[in-house]
């Protein structure tokens, strides 16, 4: 449903069936499906706290500082009509112009780039933010312009809006709900509005991120005693906010200054230590191989993630989005960027993509090691367990946490041949595990570990977007040396990330040969198709099973 749509049946809104209806209709348009209807009743319903009490899950994850977060997450039924009114308010409403964070069009790099280059950033930080606005808070913004909700609406809306907070006293705005990001710009309205003045009248810029609220100047006004920060704390108390006092730093411009955690001192940037991070790791990858490189990021990025990043890290997913930040930040023509990229892209060629998992069962494998190199590169001791449901697993510690790895069912018959009349718990121990390999495998874009018997061969699995081929030139070698050339070049540069580069004669992936006084261009000559002309291992790849061209998506899958 187009925006403009919705802006008018916000406006004809009278019933919270009325309500029900546009949320309908924004669901068949977004998932083309007219299953479950969102109904009246089934809105007032979960809207009630008391009635529906397991709308949320609450969990907690840890911090940095290692306090607590507090997260409530809807339940999947609550979580879609959230979704659904999130995009209701996102058509409704427009954030001011000092909100940064969670609006459309907006970013950290535009919330630092109003502070670039002041002799003085202030940066000052809200204590509880999401806990600390009230489901009444809520329920009366609604009421406002631009949403302009009818009473009985507004009362369904907050409900489903806000959860009970920890200590079991009130409704609140939840960390976890799809729309508590734009409510809390809309309740910050007045906040933003009034610290806005106040900054101009005092020579300040002022934005806000979320609950991170920046001031910068060329003159200092940041005195704990001077006028502009009474002010602001009095805007901030009587908005209904508390100052987290710890968190709040004043930046001079003879030290390093950061917003967001941006750097504003020339230009917005992002830390140094981010951009050797990155060096180093595509360093490694290219000397010493994706095993050594994979265990040296894995320890380092456990150490930094760890604490709320379940799972196994696939480090080229780690690796793009670091380099995607980057081009956000300096720009896609950086010269930084463009060298990290370029490195990035060549590594990515040998890297095959598991591209066939998606839709199915299978996994591949990304990266064997014997068992010994696995104890060396991730400093641990490998252990045989029987598992609660009497299979047998792996068992070590890495980076102090403990890790449960899968075996084979052929391995585990091999490993302990008795495992049947064995109990949960037991430990076994077998010298053939000593000759096992353990392997980082992967399914549907998610890395696991499996431990075999015998060693898996690296799966290839490459998209033709991923591959650098000059098709001109792959079909040039076609018509001046015919099929076989032309496959094997294609070949280099599957097999091997080999670019395919054109020459007046002839196509090789590594050199361009002088050019020849033939600089004529030849009429395109028509070549039959000799299947017995196609070296085996390009007969093996074209015979393969598993080679496919899915539609809208050109594919090259080759499984060994």
């Amino acid at each position: 449903m187009e925006r403009n749509e919705i802006v008018n049946r916000v406006k004809g809104l009278q019933t919270v069936k009325d309500f029900a209806r546009l949320l309908n209709d924004i669901k068949i348009g977004e998932f083309d499906t007219f299953k479950h209807p969102i109904t009246e009743k089934l809105l007032k319903y979960l809207s009630d706290s008391s009635i529906a009490s397991k709308r949320y899950k609450t969990f907690f994850i840890p911090k940095k500082n290692g306090t607590k977060r507090e997260i409530n997450a809807p339940n999947y039924e609550l979580g879609l009509i959230l979704y659904l009114i999130n995009i209701v308010f996102k058509s409704v409403y427009t954030p001011n112009e000092a909100a940064k964070g969670f609006a459309e069009g907006r970013s950290i790099v535009d919330n630092a780039q109003m502070h670039v280059g002041h002799h003085y950033v202030l940066n000052i930080d809200l204590k509880n933010f999401f806990p600390s606005i009230p489901q009444a808070r809520v329920w009366k913004r609604l009421q406002l312009p631009p949403f302009n909700l009818p009473q009985p609406i507004a009362n369904v809306v907050a409900g489903l809006c806000c959860a009970t907070n920890a200590e079991k006293t009130a409704n609140v705005l939840p960390q976890g709900a799809a729309t508590s990001p734009l409510l809390t710009n809309a309740v910050c309205d007045t906040l933003d509005r009034r610290l806005s003045g106040a900054s101009r009248r005092f020579g300040v810029h002022y934005s806000r991120y979320a609950d991170d609220m920046t001031f910068s100047s060329m003159h200092n006004v940041f005195r704990v005693d001077g006028e502009f920060m009474s002010e602001v704390r009095r805007i901030i108390d009587q908005q209904g906010f508390t100052l987290n006092e710890r968190k709040t730093r004043l930046q001079c411009s003879d030290c390093r200054q950061e917003v967001t955690g941006l750097i504003v001192n020339r230009q917005v940037n992002v830390t140094r230590r981010y951009v050797r991070q990155l060096r180093m790791q595509l360093h490694l990858w290219e000397s010493k191989g994706y095993a050594k490189a994979y265990a040296i990021f894995y320890r380092h990025y456990k150490q930094e993630k760890g604490y709320i990043k379940k799972g196994e890290p696939v480090m080229e997913n780690v690796i793009e989005g670091r380099l995607n930040f980057l081009r956000m930040v300096k720009g896609e023509n950086n010269a930084t960027y463009l060298k990290l990229q370029s490195r990035f892209n060549k590594l990515q060629q040998m890297l095959f993509a598991d591209t066939e998992t998606d839709r199915g069962e299978n996994y591949i494998y990304v990266q064997p090691y014997t068992l010994h190199d696995f104890k060396e590169c991730f400093a641990t001791e490998v252990s045989l367990t029987v598992s609660t449901r009497k299979n047998l697993v792996a068992r070590c510690v890495i980076n102090g946490r403990d890790k449960t790895i899968a075996i084979s069912k052929s391995t585990q018959s091999a490993l302990c041949p008795t495992l049947a009349s064995m109990s949960a718990g037991d430990t076994v121990h077998s010298d053939l595990l000593s000759k096992c390999f353990v392997t980082l495998c992967r399914k549907k874009g998610k890395n696991f570990w499996l431990l075999t018997q015998f060693e898996p061969q690296r799966s290839k699995c490459l998209s033709v977007q991923n591959i650098d081929i000059n098709v001109d030139a792959l079909l040039k070698i076609w018509e001046d040396d015919g099929i076989t050339a032309a496959a094997t070049a294609f070949h280099q540069a599957v097999y091997h990330g080999e670019p395919i580069v054109a020459t007046d004669k002839t196509i090789t992936p590594h050199h361009q040969s002088t050019p020849s006084d033939k600089d004529t261009v030849k009429p395109r000559a028509t070549h039959p198709l000799n299947v017995d002309e196609l070296p085996e291992d390009i007969m093996e790849l074209l015979n393969a099973p598993e080679l496919s061209t899915p539609t809208g998506d050109t594919t090259v899958t080759q499984s060994l």
